[in-house]
């Protein structure tokens, strides 16, 4: 187990343990553990017995048995709705100020699990526990917690640090080879936005990721975990600009998930938004053919399905005006200048978005 702790505050840290078949967390941070009055295990009701096993190895119950709570599966479970049920639940199960909330499962659970917490009784403490490749490369990290509003991605959310991340690879055995090149579209971007270690070490194992190698995968989740909280720790709330370069792909990805009625998976949709980004930046001429072709080939190891996503251009225009981080502008994008290289654009004329939108839904 690699245990990571990043200083966002001078009285505060970021803490993560990342590793393969942890067990006893507790016993590795017992200053946490010690002053819970009451632990909340939250996931997902259709999560397999195996997820489950694996949370209780990780968390055993000791002498202080959990309450658990089951939440609808996938993004149902993202709304005002199930954050004000889980509320009430801890409320009738008489949950304090020193209680522990932990959340085991996807992106969807941790973000609402997060957003709960971080508006029961004003902010409790909880514990990340990302369970899907995509979660434990991005959607588990960063304290960013979120509801969904209107069919609009993470409209109402709160920024709240967990106490703990914990990212156990062994999660990832059983994942079906769908749900690793969905995590894989995340795993691109960071090879695009990160430094040149990070970009060869995703290059180098990609492939073997695709096909569920676990060194690789154990690699992967722990280079660009780690890039993340590193981030994060120098722009907690998205406030100076560092954080931006995670938003590389998410803009007109989240437009593509919104317009597909929920069938292409978060991952691919943002795979496809970092190829909108890449012909946008080519277009503009800020990156290179050379670079271009580079980048954009990460994308096609891929091997994307075609997009189950309506190619409503018009539609596309409003999603992406709607953007919350288009702040103010008729649009905004992250663009790329080279490997590790990023840059903001913004009010981009429609032809080239057009151009752009073609092209990542081919």
């Amino acid at each position: 187990m690699k245990t990571f702790s990043f200083r966002i505050h001078s009285d505060r840290t970021i803490k993560a343990a990342l590793g393969r078949g942890m067990e006893n967390v507790p016993a590795q941070f017992p200053e946490l553990f010690g002053r819970a009055d009451k632990v909340c295990l939250v996931t997902s009701s259709d999560a397999p017995p195996s997820l489950r096993a694996r949370a209780l190895a990780l968390f055993p119950e000791g002498a202080r048995p959990h309450a658990y709570y089951w939440l609808p599966p996938s993004d149902k479970a993202k709304s005002l709705a199930q954050a004000g049920a889980l509320c009430e639940f801890l409320f009738e199960h008489g949950f304090s100020r020193s209680s522990l909330l932990i959340a085991a499962g996807g992106g969807a659970v941790t973000d609402l699990a997060g957003f709960a917490a971080s508006i029961y009784m004003r902010g409790i403490a909880w514990i990340s526990v990302p369970t899907t490749f995509l979660a434990q490369i991005d959607a588990g990290l960063g304290g960013k917690t979120a509801v969904n509003l209107a069919g609009a991605k993470n409209i109402a959310g709160t920024f709240h640090q967990p106490a703990l991340a914990v990212c156990d690879t062994a999660f990832l055995d059983s994942l079906p080879h769908a749900e690793l090149r969905s995590g894989a579209g995340e795993l691109v971007k960071y090879a695009i936005i990160g430094p040149g270690e990070l970009m060869r070490t995703v290059s180098r194992d990609l492939r073997k990721v695709l096909a569920g190698d676990r060194a690789a995968l154990t690699a992967c989740v722990s280079a660009c975990a780690a890039y993340k909280l590193k981030l994060v720790a120098k722009d907690e709330r998205d406030e100076r600009g560092v954080r931006e370069a995670l938003n590389f792909g998410h803009t007109a990805g989240h437009a593509f998930e919104a317009m597909s009625g929920g069938k292409l998976p978060h991952g691919e949709a943002v795979a496809r938004g970092i190829r909108f980004a890449l012909i946008a930046s080519r277009e503009t001429g800020i990156l290179s053919k050379a670079d271009f072709k580079r980048l954009d080939a990460l994308v096609d190891a891929l091997r994307l399905r075609p997009a189950a996503v309506r190619r409503d251009f018009r539609r596309f225009l409003a999603l992406v005006s709607r953007d919350k981080k288009a702040r103010g502008a008729s649009n905004r994008f992250v663009l790329a200048a080279g490997p590790g290289r990023l840059c903001p654009a913004e009010d981009l004329d429609a032809p080239l978005l057009k151009r752009a939108f073609e092209g990542a839904l081919k």
